[in-house]
């Protein structure tokens, strides 16, 4: 069996030990009631309901997307290790750079389903109020699966050599951040925080900006977005997520499971 197939492989087993999570139902489930919700919370606002179900719509799906990315996504590999089954694999004409990506890309499968099965929930009630769904959400959502794909290999970077509460806490922590990089550049410009500048500045070149892929807002305020913008910005995800890996895979080849 050659490598590729070995990676599908350990891809097809990790997407279908992914979906007996009951954690991914529950999460799923939620994702459901809050998309439904936009329903209420348009009825008790005056006016602007087109942007109400598409602001409540967009948020659902970033969140609980990330939730299942992280949380999902390092107890996999966790149980891997807690339960002694990588040992057998890694016993195996299995190489750790294969168990790594394979990882990846089966919980990069699960995440394209949550995502699909959650914007079927948003376009159900956008087609249920009779309200347009223009080409904008769709670069939205895209952009969110991007931005799911680049957690995911922040959350697989931190696990292939740390527990999975700290994995969590940091990928938490650098989602946050990621989302913040923009307010902290602009706090190391201002003249009180001068010999700050070089740290906002390290830390907004190296660190994933996710504010980048994050169009929610103009997406439903019906802003013109081009597709040029979403195909670079998307490319931007994808070498960070690509370096990640790397780093994981480096990580998890000086791991002792002796």
């Amino acid at each position: 069996m050659s490598g590729v197939n070995r990676i599908l492989v350990l891809a097809h087993n990790t997407y279908r030990e992914a979906v007996r999570e009951k954690l991914l139902y529950n999460l799923l489930a939620f994702a459901a009631l809050m998309i439904a919700s936009s329903i209420i919370l348009a009825k008790i606002h005056l006016g602007y309901d087109e942007r109400i179900y598409y602001d409540v719509g967009l948020a659902a799906i970033a969140l609980f997307g990330v939730l299942i990315a992280i949380f999902v996504g390092i107890n996999l590999v966790y149980r891997e290790l807690a339960q002694k089954t990588v040992y057998t694999m890694l016993a195996k004409p299995v190489h750790r750079w294969e168990f790594v990506t394979g990882k990846y890309l089966g919980l990069v499968f699960l995440l394209a389903l949550e995502i699909a099965l959650m914007s079927c929930f948003f376009l159900t009630v956008v087609w249920y109020k009779d309200t347009e769904f223009p080409i904008q959400l769709v670069y939205a959502i895209g952009l969110i699966f991007m931005e799911l794909v680049l957690i995911t290999a922040v959350a697989l970077f931190f696990s292939s050599f740390t527990t999975p509460y700290l994995a969590a806490m940091c990928t938490v922590g650098l989602w946050m951040i990621g989302h913040l990089l923009g307010d902290i550049r602009h706090f190391g410009n201002l003249p009180d925080a001068a010999h700050l500048k070089p740290f906002t500045e390290a830390l907004y070149w190296g660190l994933p900006n996710l504010d980048r892929l994050d169009i929610k807002g103009p997406a439903a305020a019906g802003e013109v977005i081009e597709i040029g913008t979403v195909l670079q910005r998307a490319l931007y995800a994808s070498l960070y997520s690509g370096l990640l890996l790397c780093g994981a895979v480096v990580l998890f080849r000086r791991r002792d499971f002796r």
